[in-house]
């Protein structure tokens, strides 16, 4: 009776290192190197370095020594659509805090208008009606 498995075949082993990045700056020479087997941190790592300004090359294990090509990262690009987003932002900023002083303004002056409507009204007599009666001769209640 034969094996089904054989003993002495190749084990093929999972790759230590699953997903490897590369990432460069403008004007440094030595580009900064990561192999990570786990994808979130992996992740992690690309968008930090990427946010620090690099191009951020990713790649992913296929096996065998081949590797496919992720979609890199252009860091610079990233730095200045958030600078450009903050620059577009400062007007709206301000306009928006002209537009939150103008309803304090509003706030204050109708909480002014409404504290003269809720005075009691001040009668003229000194609070001493003169008419005895008041509604078909039944007196005052």
């Amino acid at each position: 009776m034969t094996s089904r498995h054989r003993r002495n075949t190749p084990r093929h082993p999972i790759p230590a290192a699953a997903y490897r990045l590369t990432a460069t700056w403008p004007g440094r020479p030595q580009p900064t190197r990561f192999e990570s087997s786990d994808h979130r941190q992996f992740r992690r790592v690309a968008r930090e370095l990427a946010a620090t300004g690099a191009l951020v090359v990713r790649e992913e294990h296929l096996g065998r020594g081949l590797w496919r090509l992720l979609d890199p990262i252009d860091g610079p690009a990233l730095l200045q659509a958030q600078h450009e987003a903050a620059l577009a932002a400062r007007p709206a900023a301000a306009e928006r805090r002209a537009e939150e002083r103008r309803e304090e303004q509003r706030a204050v002056e109708l909480a002014a208008v409404e504290a003269v409507m809720v005075q009691p009204p001040i009668p003229r007599s000194g609070g001493r009606p003169k008419a005895r009666t008041v509604a078909r001769r039944r007196g005052i209640r």
